[in-house]
């Protein structure tokens, strides 16, 4: 009877446990199949049961063609004939990278001990918008077809775009558009692959010009403008920048006056959000020429001019003199290296001191580059210090320059020995011999006494305790500096808050300024340069959805994932359309970047 019992509870426990699991049903859907490369895609994510599941990790799916914004979450529960069903949902907004019939998923969860999986979804992404307004009848045929990516756009431009290794190319990106536009953000920072790279500028905020493009007038902001230095010969590419804004919606008939009224309002009017992306531009880059390469030439490209100085050129023996070598120029001036100094019998030179300015004119990167050295004569006479040359390849002229100073001559005076010997007002015959024993000491009789042993003084047994204490302590500090040098996940680790802190002192100095735009700036990449640093992540292109995202594999809780995402959003919004920040809204952005430092400080 028992065993018959035992096997009976088994199959109502597993009958149980396969009902909750076929109660449970995910699904995953969009709002269109087909849309314009520019158009938002809504990804629903839902997951449906007849109880309520509580707490659940987020979804696995993969959307690396898409610019992903969100997820947003919600929760309702329904009950129909007495059967009430929980579900929750997850909705996403998704820009496409490219055209072409992209894949989305499938999405997989576990809930439970069970996995469960959506299926695949497939949409088209066309050039443009992916219908026309259906109230386009035969009364607007005549009319040209307005289209969005003619209207508004992200170009970008270069210079140049076959060019030598070490050859400034110069990209600029710029926002082109003919009607009114909010809330305009970066969405992907442009990579650069086997360049150099100087940044020239980057917008703050929108400042437009006009400029016509092929007849057509438009608004033009420039975004971000950068030098680029290719390191080797190759095919190469400037990437992609993307930003997102929002455009108000064409109302297709005349509303009432209170909606006519609002229409033109950014937080009343009706907008759509989209995402603009930048073509990438191909540059070819040509190895530098053997024939012709002189033995100085360093790597340097570019235009110099080369300034030589020696002061003082009459000194005593022993003396230091200066020597300033002055390379200035446009180009890389990181390649341009310190010029090899032809040494002379009875001098002694050491590794010169490098001072570096930069400077940018009409576009072109460049500077100046100071190498002092100092030489010390060891003998009196004439001395003769070769030319200096310095070597740099012209890719204007397609052709290697070697630029040389005159002959440097420097005439020393007597001899170190000499010099040292009437410094100190010495001669040879100055030393005398005063004695030939050691006459000790003798101290006062009443300093005499008995001493106490040592090893019964407490000073000597607090000694004994704080040696090892002090090797342990010794040990620990040398691994902890080993391993700061030697790991740099640990290193930016430690170091990430007292940055942090660092950053948002500079915020509190614009804060108080009431420079807005600088000071969101400073706010948003002190987070971010912070989380980077915590997660061992590159700053250069981290957005809020990959922030997110790396939050969400650490299991930090979705409230604080909220607020970054908040912070960040609003940064981008007063940085680029600053109208109406108040002193009240910056000092509460800088609280709330404060708290969120302390808190994922204590989560990651």
């Amino acid at each position: 009877m028992m065993p018959r019992v035992l096997w009976l509870a088994i199959w109502v426990v597993c009958s149980f446990n396969t009902a909750s699991a076929a109660n449970i049903e995910f699904t995953a859907t969009v709002d269109r199949v087909r849309l314009g490369r520019a158009e938002p895609l809504r990804l629903t994510l839902a997951i449906i049961s007849d109880e309520n599941i509580g707490h659940m990790p987020a979804p696995e799916i993969s959307l690396k063609d898409f610019y992903v914004e969100g997820p947003s979450v919600s929760t309702r529960m329904e009950m129909v004939n007495f059967n009430t069903s929980f579900t929750r949902e997850l909705v996403y907004v998704l820009y496409a990278k490219r055209t072409g019939k992209i894949n989305i998923g499938p999405a997989r969860i576990a809930v439970g001990g069970q996995q469960y999986q959506s299926k695949l979804i497939q949409v088209e992404v066309v050039r443009g918008a992916s219908r026309q307004n259906s109230r386009n009848t035969a009364n607007n045929s005549a009319k040209k077809e307005f289209r969005l990516e003619d209207n508004l756009f992200v170009l970008a431009r270069s210079d140049n775009n076959r060019v030598y290794i070490g050859q400034q190319v110069t990209v600029d990106y710029d926002l082109f558009y003919r009607f009114r536009l909010h809330n305009v953000g970066f969405k992907e920072i442009p990579s650069f692959a086997g360049f150099w790279v100087k940044e020239l500028f980057v917008a703050q905020q929108l400042e437009s010009r006009r400029e016509t493009l092929e007849g057509v007038n438009f608004n033009v902001a420039p975004l971000r403008r950068v030098a680029l230095f290719p390191t080797s010969a190759g095919d190469y590419e400037a990437g992609v920048l993307a930003v997102s804004c929002d455009i108000p919606q064409q109302r297709g008939r005349r509303g009432s006056l209170l909606e006519d009224f609002f229409a033109g309002d950014p937080f009343f009017g009706r907008s759509q959000s989209v995402v603009l992306q930048s073509e990438s531009i191909p540059i070819e880059v040509l190895p530098l020429p053997e024939q012709g390469r002189p033995q100085e030439f360093s790597g340097a490209v570019g235009r110099f001019r080369l300034d030589v100085q020696v002061q003082p050129t009459h000194v005593a023996a022993g003396d230091p003199v200066t020597l300033r070598v002055v390379i200035e120029g446009q180009g890389n001036m990181a390649a341009v290296q310190a010029p090899d100094i032809g040494g002379a019998a009875g001098v002694k030179l050491y590794d010169p001191k490098v001072e570096e300015e930069e400077q940018v004119s009409n576009g072109m990167y460049g500077g100046r580059r100071t190498f002092e050295y100092i030489m010390i004569p060891e003998q009196g006479g004439m001395m003769e210090i070769p030319p200096v040359r310095f070597a740099y390849f012209d890719p204007y002229a397609e052709q290697y320059e070697v630029l040389e100073s005159e002959l440097i001559f420097i005439h020393s005076e007597g001899s170190v020995e000499e010099v040292e010997a009437e410094r100190y007002g010495l001669s040879r015959r100055d030393i005398e011999a005063v004695g030939q024993d050691i006459r000790h000491i003798k101290p006062d009789a009443d300093a005499l006494g008995t001493d106490t042993a040592l090893y019964r003084s407490w000073l000597f047994w607090l000694l004994q305790a704080g040696l090892p204490i002090a090797f342990f302590a010794l040990l620990f500090w040398q691994r902890h500096q080993q391993r700061l040098q030697g790991d740099v996940a640990y290193a930016r680790q430690r170091r990430a808050k007292g940055e942090a802190g660092r950053r948002l002192q500079r915020a509190d100095e614009l804060l108080a300024v009431g420079d807005s735009a600088e000071f969101y700036a400073a706010v948003q990449a002190a987070v971010l340069e912070f989380l980077a640093d915590r997660l061992n992540l590159a700053a250069a292109g981290l957005t809020s959805e990959a922030c997110a995202e790396a939050l969400d594999e650490r299991g930090v809780e979705d409230e604080t994932v909220v607020a970054l995402r908040d912070l960040l959003v609003r940064c981008d919004y007063a940085r680029f359309a600053p109208t109406g920040v108040s002193a009240a809204n910056m000092a509460e952005a800088r609280r709330l970047a404060g708290d969120l430092v302390e808190r994922l400080e204590e989560r990651i």
